[in-house]
Protein backbone atom coordinates (compact mmCIF):
# COMPACT_ATOMS: atom_id res chain seq x y z
CA UNK A 1 0.00 0.00 0.00
CA UNK A 2 2.71 2.39 1.03
CA UNK A 3 4.97 1.08 -1.84
CA UNK A 4 3.32 2.88 -4.59
CA UNK A 5 3.22 6.41 -2.25
CA UNK A 6 6.66 6.17 -1.64
CA UNK A 7 7.73 5.34 -5.50
CA UNK A 8 6.12 8.46 -6.10
CA UNK A 9 7.49 10.42 -3.64
CA UNK A 10 11.08 9.30 -4.57
CA UNK A 11 10.47 10.13 -8.57
CA UNK A 12 9.92 13.46 -6.84
CA UNK A 13 12.45 13.15 -5.04
CA UNK A 14 14.94 12.64 -7.57
CA UNK A 15 16.43 15.12 -10.49
CA UNK A 16 15.41 14.51 -14.21
CA UNK A 17 18.07 13.00 -15.97
CA UNK A 18 19.14 14.88 -19.01
CA UNK A 19 20.47 13.54 -22.42
CA UNK A 20 24.02 14.89 -22.79
CA UNK A 21 24.16 17.37 -25.26
CA UNK A 22 24.51 16.54 -29.23
CA UNK A 23 27.56 17.09 -31.30
CA UNK A 24 25.52 20.53 -32.79
CA UNK A 25 25.40 21.58 -29.18
CA UNK A 26 28.85 20.46 -28.37
CA UNK A 27 30.20 22.52 -31.50
CA UNK A 28 28.22 25.43 -30.49
CA UNK A 29 29.07 25.94 -26.88
CA UNK A 30 33.17 25.37 -28.28
CA UNK A 31 32.76 27.80 -30.76
CA UNK A 32 31.36 29.61 -28.34
CA UNK A 33 34.36 28.94 -25.23
CA UNK A 34 36.99 29.82 -28.20
CA UNK A 35 35.28 33.04 -28.77
CA UNK A 36 34.85 34.19 -25.16
CA UNK A 37 38.72 33.32 -24.78
CA UNK A 38 40.09 35.32 -27.41
CA UNK A 39 37.78 38.33 -26.00
CA UNK A 40 38.88 37.40 -22.76
CA UNK A 41 42.75 37.84 -23.77
CA UNK A 42 42.06 41.53 -24.12
CA UNK A 43 41.35 41.80 -20.75
CA UNK A 44 43.67 39.03 -18.75
CA UNK A 45 46.77 40.31 -16.30
CA UNK A 46 49.88 40.41 -17.81
CA UNK A 47 51.54 37.52 -15.72
CA UNK A 48 48.53 35.24 -16.79
CA UNK A 49 48.81 35.97 -20.58
CA UNK A 50 50.89 32.58 -20.92
CA UNK A 51 47.23 30.89 -19.37
CA UNK A 52 45.45 33.01 -21.88
CA UNK A 53 47.30 32.15 -24.65
CA UNK A 54 47.25 28.33 -23.96
CA UNK A 55 43.19 28.48 -23.10
CA UNK A 56 42.98 29.58 -26.97
CA UNK A 57 44.55 27.27 -28.04
CA UNK A 58 43.28 24.38 -26.16
CA UNK A 59 39.18 25.85 -26.70
CA UNK A 60 40.56 26.19 -30.68
CA UNK A 61 41.72 22.79 -30.61
CA UNK A 62 38.60 21.26 -29.22
CA UNK A 63 36.19 23.39 -31.31
CA UNK A 64 38.40 22.02 -34.35
CA UNK A 65 38.26 18.47 -33.05
CA UNK A 66 34.08 18.54 -33.12
CA UNK A 67 34.25 20.37 -36.07
CA UNK A 68 36.25 17.52 -37.93
CA UNK A 69 34.18 14.78 -36.04
CA UNK A 70 30.57 16.26 -37.07
CA UNK A 71 32.29 16.29 -40.73
CA UNK A 72 33.11 12.84 -40.30
CA UNK A 73 29.60 11.55 -39.70
CA UNK A 74 27.87 14.12 -41.98
CA UNK A 75 26.22 16.32 -39.69
CA UNK A 76 24.74 19.30 -41.51
CA UNK A 77 22.99 21.47 -38.52
CA UNK A 78 24.88 24.47 -39.32
CA UNK A 79 24.50 27.12 -42.82
CA UNK A 80 27.90 27.81 -44.57
CA UNK A 81 29.61 25.04 -43.74
CA UNK A 82 30.55 24.78 -40.47
CA UNK A 83 32.21 28.52 -40.41
CA UNK A 84 31.06 31.87 -39.67
CA UNK A 85 31.03 34.02 -42.86
CA UNK A 86 30.96 37.58 -41.38
CA UNK A 87 34.14 36.06 -38.87
CA UNK A 88 36.40 34.16 -40.85
CA UNK A 89 39.30 32.48 -38.75
CA UNK A 90 42.51 34.10 -38.88
CA UNK A 91 44.75 32.59 -42.21
CA UNK A 92 40.95 32.00 -43.92
CA UNK A 93 39.56 34.20 -46.81
CA UNK A 94 35.99 35.18 -47.27
CA UNK A 95 34.44 34.51 -50.21
CA UNK A 96 35.77 36.63 -53.37
CA UNK A 97 38.62 38.05 -51.43
CA UNK A 98 41.99 37.45 -52.57
CA UNK A 99 44.69 36.07 -50.61
CA UNK A 100 46.93 38.90 -50.22
CA UNK A 101 44.38 41.01 -48.46
CA UNK A 102 43.56 38.01 -45.49
CA UNK A 103 41.75 38.72 -42.26
CA UNK A 104 43.98 38.45 -39.16
CA UNK A 105 42.23 38.40 -35.36
CA UNK A 106 43.13 41.14 -33.60
CA UNK A 107 44.71 40.42 -30.26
Amino acid sequence: MYKKYLDRFLLWLTPLKKEPPGLPEAVNEAKRAWKQALHDLNFVDSSLIDYAVHHINATERRYMALIDQAKREGVTAWPGHFEDNDNPVAGETKPGESSHHKQVANF
